[in-house]
């Protein structure tokens, strides 16, 4: 390890730290995390976890637990946190809790919304491919939850420069994208999230299996998509998809499920959907 990268390590740690306490401090308290790693933890002991998360933070959790489906079947209203917590699953929404406490910390700037929007998009794309590809539904729910966390250390990174950076720290483009993938090493650690989040945000490349497509290919896949399209469209996530047949449950096709994913969280403005005829109605 040469000097340079040395000092670079010491500052993502630095990082690290700080970034950490100011989100409990802003944003919730470590009883929320000690209760959600507790997999034996009573429906007492989790409704209590609500009470210590910010309104803005509990509030998406429902929405995004009410938006969710299973395959094409809506899941119904979720009325309490337990079942917020049971539908989204213990690590989904830890996971959900530090995305969405970082994002918070500074909502308004452009620069913050557009990568959660970003990850936002990855994360329900990831989940498509990997159902598409046919995985099963827990490598799914881990493609899923790996989109949302792919950049968390570059959002981490950008929030740390624009609001606590001494003068002297040169954090540059190059920095950030050299190494906010530790960065999001060392969150995934702190938080002891699934060290498959490790495995996804480090893979730099599409990795392929003996027999298929990595689930950290999956997701790279999604980025890839994704990031082409927020530069091509301006900041937009741009989905193409073909006009129901007839009689067809609108509810219940892609369009609607990724269109009231993205409600669920107040991100409408960077989603597009484009409508195409299907072959037989040209």
């Amino acid at each position: 390890m040469t000097e340079e990268s040395g000092d670079a390590f010491q500052l993502i740690e630095k990082i690290d730290r700080v970034m950490a306490g100011k989100i409990h401090m802003e944003s919730l308290c470590q009883d929320v995390f000690e209760t959600l790693d507790d997999v034996n933890a009573s429906r007492q002991a989790i409704e209590a976890v609500q009470s210590k998360i910010s309104d803005e933070i509990l509030a998406r959790l429902f929405a995004i637990a009410n938006s969710a489906y299973l395959g094409s079947l809506k899941h119904g209203k979720s009325y309490n946190f337990y079942d917020v917590v049971n539908r989204l699953g213990l690590s989904r929404t830890k996971t959900l809790i530090i995305t969405l406490a970082s994002y918070y910390q500074r909502r308004y700037d452009p620069d913050i919304e557009t990568i959660f929007a970003k990850s936002y998009a990855t994360s329900i794309m990831a989940q498509i491919l990997a159902s598409q590809a046919g995985f099963r539904d827990e490598a799914i729910k881990k493609a899923e939850l790996s989109g949302l966390f792919l950049e968390i250390g570059k959002k981490t990174l950008i929030l740390y420069k624009k609001i606590y950076a001494d003068a002297e720290e040169r954090i540059d483009d190059d920095f950030i994208e050299a190494y906010h993938p530790y960065l999001g090493e060392m969150i995934v650690r702190r938080y002891c999230l699934p060290d498959y989040l490790k495995t996804v945000i480090l893979a730099r490349t599409v990795i392929m299996e003996e027999n298929q497509i990595s689930l950290a290919g999956i997701v790279r896949m999604a980025y890839d998509m994704v990031q082409s399209s927020f530069l091509k469209y301006h900041n937009r996530f741009v989905v193409k998809c073909q006009t129901p047949r007839p009689a067809t449950d609108v509810t219940r096709t892609l369009e609607a499920i990724i269109t009231e994913r993205f409600k669920a969280v107040s991100l409408e403005k960077y989603l597009h959907i484009i409508r195409i005829p299907r072959i037989y109605e040209i």
